[in-house]
């Protein structure tokens, strides 16, 4: 008789849980290598009932915390800016695109590491600027002379870059003549000396301002894009204010 009611009682609970545990391992199956590891937690609802849930007491939950723990972590992309510093407007406006280029380089050809050095600053993606350089832009079988002249009507603001190999150059000569001839006293006209003192820059120069780059080269670059930025914003306030005078 006690054999009997013992075997009923087993029954009883071998149909109830095996039932749940049978439920919780098809909704939420474990993860674990030992998924007959687990331990039924009783709990009492708002009605009074008992109620029971299966928990795996072994690696799963340390995963689950894990997990929660690192989606609540900040994303180490978002917090890295990738913005960038933008563009002068001058340099999308209409004044700017009425020439060619904004700068065009006079240099020896002695000296073409230097100016390709200049060139690539003024040309980087964060300055923006539109350089002429002789090699470069100069089509092939064009006579020197046209080609010189042409790039100086063709660009906002000429470097001249003076060097001992500038001042025996003819050709430089020709060329730091043009400028003179176009923009005698002028924002336009930026002198740029490296491996000689001031004190030996051509008589014609001599009352225009320069950029020294014997102490620091990329200083002076520096300070050659804000020249070339301040004679663009200059000359579009000007046609600005004529175009409002005019209307």
């Amino acid at each position: 008789m006690e054999k009997n009611r013992v075997s009923g009682i087993m029954d009883w609970f071998r149909q109830h849980f095996g039932k749940q545990r049978n439920e919780l391992d098809q909704g939420n199956p474990c993860k674990c290598p030992q998924k007959d590891h687990f331990a039924l937690r009783n709990s009492k609802s708002s009605s009074g009932n008992h109620t029971y849930t299966a928990h795996c007491e072994t690696s799963c939950s340390g995963e689950s915390s894990v997990s929660s723990a690192s989606s609540s972590l900040p994303s180490k992309k978002s917090s890295v800016s990738t913005s960038e510093s933008p563009l002068p407007a001058v340099l999308s406006s209409s004044f700017r695109s009425t020439l060619k280029f904004d700068v065009c380089l006079c240099h020896s050809d002695k000296d073409i590491d230097q100016v390709r050095s200049l060139a690539s600053f003024l040309e980087a993606p964060s300055k923006g600027l539109r350089c002429y350089l002789l090699e470069r832009d100069c089509p092939p079988g064009g006579a020197v002379s046209t080609e010189l002249l042409q790039a100086v009507h063709d660009s906002h603001c000429w470097v001249l870059l003076i060097t001992p190999n500038f001042l025996k150059d003819d050709w430089c000569l020709y060329q730091m003549h043009q400028v003179l001839s176009e923009g005698p006293i002028s924002q336009r006209i930026i002198p740029t000396v490296l491996n000689i003192p001031r004190s030996e820059l051509p008589q014609e120069l001599r009352f225009v301002f320069s950029v020294d780059l014997n102490r620091n080269i990329e200083g002076g670059y520096n300070q050659v894009y804000k020249t070339v930025i301040h004679y663009l914003k200059d000359m579009l306030e000007k046609e600005e204010s004529c175009n409002v005078a005019v209307r």
